[in-house]
């Protein structure tokens, strides 16, 4: 039997945020690991230790999902340089693609440029308060261009998706391009150049939306690949 691909997944980090010690909590979210074992992957909850990466638990994992949170930290950049330069794949999701994004600049800067805004006009992108019963709420529609891997993938040139988000990115690097836009312009997707390294980011949150299963199914596949 074929052994099951290990898809690392970035914790989001409470380290450091209050002075009480016993809440300096790694958390990950269950959407995640579910869609990791139903497309036939085994998740790996990559632990840090005072915000440092143990590079052991880095070497055993095949691929890196970054998921949603609510703040870029320094050690994210070196989790993913780690995984993108190993040409390990990569799926990035809301915050999770902005942080590519964010790397995929300072590849080609000194020092760690911001290119996260706030939304200040266009479409309301977090339009609901999320509850379990609302949470595959459709918000608005993306438009994915035809020779994006994005594309390739879904098979669709409009889709509707989720939004729960106040920030935007302004650019990528050269090293990556824009997948996808929402109808007021802002960047929804993103992707690495070329085939040497499948490094997708998406700013909606297809691990609640059952019609965006593929997404997973291909990124898994890619990971089996390139182990």
């Amino acid at each position: 039997m074929e052994k099951k691909p290990i898809i690392g997944i970035l914790p989001t980090s409470n380290y450091l945020v209050t002075d009480d010690t016993f809440a300096d909590i790694y958390r990950f979210g269950n959407n995640y690991i579910k869609k990791i074992v139903e497309n036939g992957g085994i998740p790996l909850l990559i632990p840090l230790n005072d915000e440092k990466i143990i590079n052991e638990s880095l070497e055993m994992c095949d691929g890196l999902l970054l998921p949603g949170g609510n703040r870029v930290r320094p050690v994210n950049f070196e989790i993913i340089d780690y995984f993108y330069k190993n040409n390990k794949p990569i799926l990035g999701i809301c915050l999770g693609m902005q942080t590519l994004a964010m790397y995929s600049v300072n590849l080609e800067n000194v020092g760690q440029k911001r290119i996260i805004k706030k939304i200040d006009n266009g479409i309301d992108h977090w339009p609901i308060e999320l509850k379990r019963e609302n949470n595959q709420d459709l918000a608005h529609k993306d438009f994915v261009f035809k020779d994006s891997k994005l594309f390739k993938i879904l098979k669709m040139e409009e889709i509707m998706v989720n939004s729960v988000h106040k920030n935007t990115i302004t650019e990528v690097g050269s090293g990556f391009r824009i997948s996808a836009l929402s109808e007021d312009n802002l960047i929804e997707g993103i992707e690495a150049k070329g085939d040497d390294n499948f490094v997708i980011g998406v700013q909606f949150h297809p691990e609640i939306l059952p019609q965006f299963n593929e997404l997973f199914k291909v990124f898994i596949n890619e990971c089996c690949k390139r182990k």
